[in-house]
């Protein structure tokens, strides 16, 4: 199993820097609380999610090529992070 982000138990949150499953995860209706850029390399953000226990498995099903999203969506919705990304520079 791939587990390619972090958690952090105290704030009740997930991060990782995946651009791929951030989109799938919203096309999915789940809810980006933040997008945070890492300390010390200005190119890279983290994707801050609530976590629980659906999400970790939602996590572990994208990384086995599990899910499918609509392509629209999923456009759509890459163009609204990447826009978000955009306005923190």
């Amino acid at each position: 199993m791939k587990k390619d982000y972090m958690t952090d138990d105290g704030a009740g949150c997930i991060r990782f820097t995946d651009f791929p499953l951030a989109v799938t995860m919203m096309c999915l209706e789940y809810k980006l609380i933040a997008i945070e850029p890492e300390k010390g390399n200005s190119r890279r953000v983290h994707f801050i999610f609530e976590k629980s226990e659906a999400i970790e498995k939602l996590v572990l099903a994208y990384w086995n090529g599990n899910l499918l999203v609509d392509p629209k969506k999923f456009w759509n919705v890459s163009r609204e992070i990447k826009s978000r990304i955009q306005s923190y520079k």
